[in-house]
Protein backbone atom coordinates (compact mmCIF):
# COMPACT_ATOMS: atom_id res chain seq x y z
CA UNK A 1 0.00 0.00 0.00
CA UNK A 2 2.84 2.03 0.13
CA UNK A 3 3.25 3.16 -3.84
CA UNK A 4 -0.52 2.43 -4.30
CA UNK A 5 -1.85 0.06 -7.45
CA UNK A 6 -1.00 2.57 -9.83
CA UNK A 7 2.48 3.61 -9.45
CA UNK A 8 4.88 3.05 -11.73
CA UNK A 9 6.74 0.41 -10.04
CA UNK A 10 3.94 -1.63 -9.67
CA UNK A 11 3.69 -2.05 -13.90
CA UNK A 12 7.43 -2.45 -14.29
CA UNK A 13 6.98 -5.34 -11.41
CA UNK A 14 3.82 -6.61 -13.05
CA UNK A 15 5.32 -6.72 -16.78
CA UNK A 16 8.69 -8.69 -15.01
CA UNK A 17 6.15 -11.11 -13.77
CA UNK A 18 4.40 -11.81 -17.00
CA UNK A 19 7.70 -11.89 -18.93
CA UNK A 20 8.45 -14.87 -16.28
CA UNK A 21 5.06 -16.20 -16.99
CA UNK A 22 5.62 -15.63 -20.92
CA UNK A 23 8.69 -17.75 -20.50
CA UNK A 24 7.19 -20.95 -18.95
CA UNK A 25 4.33 -20.81 -21.38
CA UNK A 26 1.42 -19.22 -19.63
CA UNK A 27 0.67 -16.94 -21.74
CA UNK A 28 -2.60 -15.87 -21.03
CA UNK A 29 -1.65 -15.02 -17.39
CA UNK A 30 1.29 -12.79 -18.90
CA UNK A 31 -1.51 -11.12 -21.00
CA UNK A 32 -3.48 -10.32 -17.83
CA UNK A 33 -0.24 -9.06 -16.25
CA UNK A 34 0.88 -7.24 -19.43
CA UNK A 35 -3.16 -5.85 -19.58
CA UNK A 36 -2.36 -4.11 -16.23
CA UNK A 37 0.89 -2.77 -16.63
CA UNK A 38 0.13 -1.11 -19.95
CA UNK A 39 -3.24 0.58 -17.74
CA UNK A 40 -1.30 1.94 -15.38
CA UNK A 41 1.43 3.08 -18.02
CA UNK A 42 -1.48 4.45 -20.07
CA UNK A 43 -2.98 6.16 -16.75
CA UNK A 44 0.69 7.35 -16.04
CA UNK A 45 2.65 8.37 -18.69
CA UNK A 46 0.41 8.46 -21.79
CA UNK A 47 0.00 6.60 -25.10
CA UNK A 48 3.15 8.34 -26.80
CA UNK A 49 5.67 6.97 -24.49
CA UNK A 50 8.53 4.45 -24.89
CA UNK A 51 7.73 2.54 -22.21
CA UNK A 52 4.00 1.91 -23.28
CA UNK A 53 5.30 0.98 -27.00
CA UNK A 54 7.76 -1.64 -25.07
CA UNK A 55 4.23 -3.19 -23.44
CA UNK A 56 2.97 -3.11 -26.48
CA UNK A 57 5.59 -4.96 -28.12
CA UNK A 58 5.59 -7.45 -25.10
CA UNK A 59 2.20 -8.39 -25.62
CA UNK A 60 2.40 -8.93 -29.44
CA UNK A 61 5.03 -11.58 -28.81
CA UNK A 62 2.84 -13.58 -26.24
CA UNK A 63 -0.25 -12.91 -28.91
CA UNK A 64 2.61 -14.36 -31.86
CA UNK A 65 3.40 -17.21 -29.03
CA UNK A 66 -0.64 -18.17 -29.09
CA UNK A 67 -0.68 -18.07 -32.80
CA UNK A 68 -2.82 -14.84 -33.16
CA UNK A 69 -0.85 -13.33 -35.70
CA UNK A 70 -2.96 -10.35 -36.67
CA UNK A 71 -3.78 -8.75 -33.33
CA UNK A 72 -0.06 -9.36 -32.74
CA UNK A 73 0.65 -7.29 -35.91
CA UNK A 74 -1.31 -4.66 -34.83
CA UNK A 75 0.03 -3.90 -31.60
CA UNK A 76 3.54 -4.30 -32.84
CA UNK A 77 2.23 -1.42 -35.88
CA UNK A 78 0.95 0.63 -32.99
CA UNK A 79 4.64 0.19 -31.27
CA UNK A 80 6.34 0.76 -33.97
CA UNK A 81 4.47 4.62 -34.59
CA UNK A 82 5.40 5.42 -30.71
CA UNK A 83 9.50 4.72 -31.20
CA UNK A 84 9.05 6.01 -34.94
CA UNK A 85 8.05 9.38 -33.11
CA UNK A 86 10.14 9.61 -29.91
CA UNK A 87 13.02 7.62 -30.76
CA UNK A 88 13.57 8.28 -34.68
CA UNK A 89 13.69 5.77 -37.30
CA UNK A 90 17.46 5.14 -36.77
CA UNK A 91 17.00 3.51 -33.44
CA UNK A 92 17.85 -0.21 -32.35
CA UNK A 93 14.62 -0.45 -30.89
CA UNK A 94 12.57 0.55 -33.89
CA UNK A 95 15.31 -2.12 -35.87
CA UNK A 96 14.29 -4.35 -33.37
CA UNK A 97 10.04 -3.96 -33.97
CA UNK A 98 10.74 -4.77 -37.50
CA UNK A 99 12.48 -7.42 -36.90
CA UNK A 100 9.47 -8.73 -35.11
CA UNK A 101 7.12 -7.92 -37.59
CA UNK A 102 8.70 -9.54 -39.71
CA UNK A 103 8.81 -12.95 -37.95
CA UNK A 104 4.98 -12.34 -37.86
CA UNK A 105 4.52 -11.97 -40.66
CA UNK A 106 7.18 -15.37 -41.70
CA UNK A 107 4.87 -17.23 -39.58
Amino acid sequence: DTLGPGHRNVASTYSCMASVLNAQGNYDRAMELYEKCLAIELDTLGPGHPDVASTNSNMASVLARKSNYDRAMELYETCLAVLLDTLGPGHRNVASTYSCMASVLNA
